[in-house]
């Protein structure tokens, strides 16, 4: 028992620098943040900061398509991924070059990516050069509704390489006595996929979800070098309303904002957490 306890000391004065660190920078901000908004001009104000929030045009133009791009860019990103290792599977030879390839966007610059997109999408760019020369009308791709077609495909080119690896680290650890068994009863392709291989992958699925979650929130550095500080209605995600009142020292709207977007996020992963630990994917 005094060897096990020591173990347990040890451990816990290894950990010690990790959980100093994330209580300096996560959970004491997090804290404080909480505070800030229900604080209004040095005095306690209960609800008026969230009630003010809800009131606010800007922040439900945010909120509305936050949640737009949320609910299109992350199911698009795990399909395409999920069907790229799925294809990718079926080709061991090459497949090692294709997942390679593939990562190439998430070690590319962000501001390279910019100034191609910004060569081809300007409202003088390529595309538009290429519409007027065939008698087209021209498209402001950076101030109507392609805005938000482009951060979707900016987002999903970003990311899909890094959910192809883990898709197919996932797919390569399923048993192959499985498959073999429900192609010799008969069983096609596509119903092998969605009763046999997407049930037994619901982890890598649900850490492929966890994943496309937290870079979808990471997409403000590509909209804000796009778009700017203050883009079109389309593309103001929360990020930039809470930006904004960062800039305007708005703290209590900054505050309240941050903790609806994080009670979000914690939505979106308690319900797809719950729905991991439903699953009968061990059975």
């Amino acid at each position: 028992m005094k060897f096990e306890k020591k173990q347990v000391v040890w451990a816990y004065i290894f950990l010690l620098p990790s959980l100093i660190g994330i209580a300096v920078f996560y959970v004491i901000p997090y804290i404080m943040c909480v505070y800030s908004s229900f604080v209004s001009k040095g005095s306690f104000a209960g609800l008026d900061n969230y009630i003010k929030l809800f009131q606010n045009k800007a922040f439900l133009y945010a909120l509305r398509n936050t949640v737009i791009f949320t609910a299109v860019a992350i199911p698009l990103l795990m399909i395409i991924s999920f069907l790229i290792a799925k294809f990718l599977a079926s080709f061991k030879k090459i497949s090692a070059f294709f997942r390679s390839a593939y990562l190439m966007p998430i070690v590319i610059p962000a501001a390279s990516l910019i100034y191609v997109w910004q060569l081809l999408f300007d409202d003088y760019g390529v595309v538009n050069n290429l519409l007027s020369s065939l008698g087209i009308d021209t498209v402001q791709f950076f101030s109507s509704g392609f805005s938000m077609v482009m951060i979707i495909i900016i987002y999903i080119w970003k990311n899909c390489g890094f959910c192809v690896i883990l898709f197919t680290a996932g797919l390569a650890n399923l048993p192959k006595s499985v498959h073999e068994s429900a192609y010799l009863e008969g069983a096609g392709g596509f119903k092998t996929t969605i009763k046999i291989t997407l049930p037994l992958i619901t982890p890598t699925t649900f850490f492929v979800f966890l994943m496309a979650v937290i870079n979808s929130f990471r997409m403000f550095r590509e909209s804000f070098s796009l778009f700017g500080t203050y883009p079109n209605e389309n593309i103001y995600f929360l990020q930039n309303f809470i930006n904004n009142n960062y800039n305007n020292f708005n703290y209590p709207q900054l505050s309240s904002s941050a903790i609806v977007m994080s009670l979000i996020f914690i939505g979106l992963m308690l319900i797809f957490f719950l729905y991991e630990r439903k699953s009968d994917y061990l059975e």
